[in-house]
């Protein structure tokens, strides 16, 4: 399994992108940067996006996506909670923002269809299993265990100020997990008022997931502040000496494989 990381940022720039992971080519982690970030070509040839929640840096490149792959026949399945799904619809594919590419346009199939899902729950996706996570935020949100059918295994916990628990539990514990981590530590209010994560606050989490873990898991940070990255970047590096794991600063263009 390869993940190729599209967006690792809460913000955009000119060398920054919003969070979005892609699965082997086919299967996205939200879709923030999910058409601005690939060709034609490579926009083409993804099946199903999985999304958090309904923050627009997290659903922003649905609506282009589904223009620009208007020539394939191939529906985009998109799983998500109902609230998630719901505000994608009313807030973007809503005939004024764009088009509702859930519905047939001009003769043609539905361009997305739409899953709902519910917290904790499993279901099957193309060549993966998958898990939906619940973690506290500001909206419904979820993160999610992706399986393939050789047993890798990889985690991506969207928005969340907490709860990473249960990504370290078997029989889903995974090799790879993306954990967000937006704020350095001196804005510990500041995250814990938006729902996000800070070195120190995903230090706790890491202890304590870990006391479960027999093989800790690869963790790579995603979601990075923008205007705070050289003091996360620094934080992160003394946690990671501190509890003698390697927590990585995720990039765009950065590919893992498990």
């Amino acid at each position: 399994m390869e993940v190729r990381i599209l967006g690792a940022h809460n913000l955009e720039s000119r060398r920054t992108r919003h969070t979005c992971l892609l699965i082997d080519c086919v299967l996205a982690l939200d879709a923030g940067s999910l058409a601005s970030a690939l060709t034609p070509a490579e926009q083409a040839r993804i099946s199903a996006v999985l999304l958090s929640h309904s923050h627009f840096d997290h659903i922003r490149d649905i609506p282009t996506l589904g223009l620009a792959t208007l020539s394939q026949p191939e529906a985009i399945e998109v799983y998500s909670l109902p609230q998630t799904l719901s505000a994608v619809h009313s807030n973007l594919l809503n005939w004024e923002i764009y088009p509702d590419k859930t519905e047939p346009i001009n003769g043609n199939d539905p361009k997305f269809r739409f899953h709902s899902v519910e917290p904790a729950a499993e279901f099957p996706l193309l060549d993966y299993r998958v898990e939906a996570v619940p973690v506290p935020h500001t909206v419904p949100s979820v993160g999610f265990i992706v399986t393939s059918s050789s047993g890798a295994s990889v985690a991506y916990t969207g928005d969340t100020q907490g709860g990473l628990k249960p990504f370290f539990q078997e029989p889903n514990q995974p090799q790879l997990l993306f954990v967000e981590l937006t704020f350095p530590n001196r804005l510990k209010e500041l995250a814990q008022l938006t729902g996000h994560l800070t070195p120190c606050m995903l230090g706790a989490e890491l202890k304590a997931g870990l006391k479960s873990c027999v093989t800790p898991p690869r963790v790579v940070a995603v979601h990075l502040s923008v205007e705070h990255q050289p003091e996360i970047t620094e934080e992160i590096a003394a946690l990671s000496q501190e509890m003698e794991i390697e927590v990585e600063i995720g990039y765009e263009g950065m590919r893992l494989v498990v």
